[in-house]
């Protein structure tokens, strides 16, 4: 146990996901606030580092961290030190439902300044019985048939937690389809209808298209960022840990999928994650060379081990994985790569937050950039950026208009 960790909020958050953390105590209100990729805390750190932190998960009777209440907070300690922390609530609009009935935590779940809206749960691959095998059960059909959400019910819950301030970007996606289109023609109306009505900045996951031209469609239909996730960069690993992946669409799919949307999108927009703790850390740090060689962001969830999903290479520690944030964080910089478009997200550290841990204090322009696209008015100038753009690349390329039908 590392007592330093306290002391660097960079390293508590990664060591927090990893271990979680005990309640202990009255701790009045404190419920976990994400559901489907697993139970957890929000925790707002010193430095305003933000993490979801699981809490009553299998594993985390073991860790060494207690969030405890102060009487004025909330404090984290490991028995000999604490660190004071601010738990984030849930949003107002996880008790609200649609006018249809639909409870909205359903269709949206919010992770920092991202909030995921899930159109539709199902996900192919378990009709087949070929689904990644470490789902945490985000897109699992079974039972739920083939519920859809409608574009008015999407809209009703963005509305609800855009009003409240909930979220900055809204994340788009959708599970294996077997359409060409790697299901950017479902997910159309709903980017569409989103990007009408609201002036915000919205990300789509899909899987990547059987041809380039629907990417350069999911670019037209309004998609400011798109990400095809990889998940895992070793060839043996990946077929046997995403079966479905690899054989209805292919390692070397992903990767020209991924290289072609970097030359469309915006520096900075194109990810792929790669999950920490199912493949051996070196294979992750050669994950994010290639990756950002092309100009792809990666991104680095921790795996949580699930029930009957025991995965996880061992041992996964702080002082193993803090070495690939860091480099994680060297490339994207080497790279010229933009890292204000992936960031404040509780569920992974984000290339801009592994500065810390690669030595550097973070002060000068590259900060006061940071600081700006936090504010409304960067806000507002990252969206009108990002439109110019799209309306001045779709006009050269002689594509579909963000208002125009697909008619691929």
């Amino acid at each position: 146990m590392h007592k330093d960790y306290l002391k660097n909020p960079g390293m508590l958050k990664i060591d927090l996901m990893l271990r979680g953390v005990r309640m202990e105590g009255p701790l009045k209100g404190v419920e976990p606030t994400s559901g489907r990729a697993g139970a957890g805390l929000d925790i707002m750190l010193p430095k305003g580092m933000l993490v979801n932190v699981p809490c009553d998960e299998g594993f985390t009777k073991d860790s060494p961290y207690a969030l405890k209440g102060d009487g004025q907070g909330y404090l984290v300690t490991d028995g000999s030190s604490s660190v004071a922390v601010r738990v984030i609530a849930a949003p107002g609009f996880y008790g609200r439902r649609t006018r249809t009935g639909v409870p909205m935590k359903d269709i949206a779940s919010v992770h920092g300044s991202y909030a995921v809206v899930t159109p539709s749960p199902r996900c192919d691959f378990f009709d087949s019985n070929i689904e990644c095998r470490y789902c945490a059960g985000n897109f699992d059909a079974r039972g739920k048939g083939d519920k859809v959400y409608s574009v008015d019910e999407v809209l009703e819950t963005v509305e609800s937690l855009l009003k409240e301030g909930s979220s900055e970007i809204i994340y788009i996606s959708i599970g294996f389809s077997k359409s060409d289109d790697g299901g950017i023609g479902f997910l159309s109306p709903y980017i569409k209808a989103v990007k009408k009505h609201f002036n915000c900045l919205v990300a789509v996951e899909a899987l990547p298209p059987k041809k380039n031209h629907w990417i350069d469609d999911t670019y037209a239909v309004g998609a400011d960022s798109v990400l095809y996730n990889l998940e895992i960069f070793d060839r043996e690993l990946f077929e046997l840990i995403c079966p479905g992946r690899a054989a209805t669409i292919g390692r070397e799919r992903y990767v020209e999928a991924l290289n072609y949307a970097a030359g469309v999108f915006p520096n900075g927009t194109v990810a792929s994650h790669l999950i920490v703790g199912l493949e051996p850390p070196g294979s992750t740090r050669m994950g994010i060379d290639f990756l950002t060689e092309m100009g792809v962001v990666p991104i680095l969830p921790i795996y949580r081990p699930q029930p009957g999903r025991a995965l996880r290479i061992e041992p996964l520690t702080a002082e193993i994985i803090i070495p690939v944030y860091r480099h994680l964080y060297r490339a994207v910089k080497k790279n010229g790569i933009n890292m204000n478009w992936v960031r404040d997200i509780s569920m992974v550290t984000t290339p801009i937050e592994g500065r810390a841990l690669a030595g550097e204090d973070g002060k000068g322009l590259s900060t006061l950039v940071e600081q700006f696209y936090k504010t409304k008015l960067g806000l507002k100038t990252a969206w009108g950026l990002s439109t110019l753009r799209r309306k001045l690349r779709v006009k050269d390329n002689g594509g579909a208009g963000p208002d125009d039908d697909l008619k691929h």
